[in-house]
């Protein structure tokens, strides 16, 4: 089964996504591909909705942010997205303001996770801003180095205005902050798709295991039950996990308890259990750096497989 993909196109406030996503829509009409929007604006109107017009499936998230007020809504509209449309890709436009690893966690629902590929985020940087970003506050100074941080792809984009010496500096900065993505110097946002879609640095180093077939810097799984687990068990193999798990998210089943699906959240190390009467799809979703997915995915199954064995003992 082919997967739809998604490009999360990310950045500060006039950066130049939205410039960005209109040239990747042109080169799109030019190919047999079918294309949905996303767009998530903080205000109550979208201006770039009547800019792209609507030849295509397109879905609006206002008056909020997906990273933080919006997750929930944005599962809805992209699972809506994808059994109404079927696309082959999806670009995902974020607010100035959006975090990529909050937006990432917002786009993977446990329900539709096995569906997506997630095939990079892209962080649009105003040049001039990011040379003057000491005159920002200290939040906003920091937000725009963690867009850099978790990219895929960096855009320093408007460097047809400023001095070569300048962009050399920018280009130093960004592969300190992200030594893992392509940086790429563009003026309005022209880039190619096939550009955007190639690997990041981090997936063709030969110095590093290749046992990570994603291409993001920030990777992604899906663990799909097949059996009830022991909620001991699965507490312990909490514990056990390495820190480079940012988030968890999903439903699953236990043996003592199969009457409920749970929905499971981790962040932060916490984990929360919330019982659910509607029986999910039992998967689980992972984003986090340097995922061993095949450790993870025997892990797993060998709790499923103690489980089973309790049970006939």
């Amino acid at each position: 089964m082919k997967k739809v993909e998604i490009y999360i196109l990310g950045g500060f406030l006039g950066s130049g996504k939205t410039t960005l996503l209109q040239n990747l829509l042109k080169e799109e009409k030019k190919t047999n591909q079918k294309v949905a929007v996303l767009l998530n604006e903080i205000g109550e109107h979208s201006v770039d909705t009547d800019i792209i017009g609507k030849e295509m499936p397109l879905k609006e998230l206002l008056n909020g942010c997906i990273c933080c007020t919006m997750k929930d809504e944005l599962e809805i509209q992209l699972l809506s997205l994808y059994q109404e449309h079927q696309p082959d890709v999806i670009y995902i436009e974020t607010t100035g303001v959006a975090h990529p690893i909050e937006v990432l966690d917002a786009c993977l629902s446990p329900v539709i996770a096995p569906y997506i590929e997630i095939k990079s985020i892209v962080s649009v940087i105003d040049s001039k801003r990011w040379l003057d970003r000491d005159k920002l506050s200290l939040r906003i100074k920091k937000l725009l180095e963690e867009q850099v941080r978790h990219g895929d792809h960096i855009l320093i984009n408007k460097v047809d205005l400023i001095t070569r010496e300048e962009r050399e500096d920018i280009q130093k900065e960004i592969m300190e902050i992200n030594p893992r993505a392509k940086v790429h110097l563009t003026d309005y946002s022209n880039i190619s798709i096939e550009e955007l879609s190639q690997p990041s640095r981090s997936s063709i180093d030969s110095h590093e295991e290749m046992h990570v077939h994603n291409h993001l810097h920030i990777q992604t799984m899906t663990y799909q039950f097949q059996d009830p687990v022991i909620k001991e068990e699965f507490d312990d193999w909490l514990k056990s996990i390495p820190e480079s798990i940012y988030r968890i998210k999903g439903f699953l089943q236990f043996r003592d308890d199969e009457v409920y699906t749970h929905l499971f959240q981790y962040s932060y190390r916490l984990p929360f259990f919330f019982p659910q009467s509607i029986k999910f799809p039992k998967n689980l979703v992972f984003i986090g750096e340097n995922l061993n997915k095949e450790m993870i995915k025997e892990e797993l199954m060998q709790l499923e497989q103690n489980a089973k064995r309790k049970v006939t003992l």
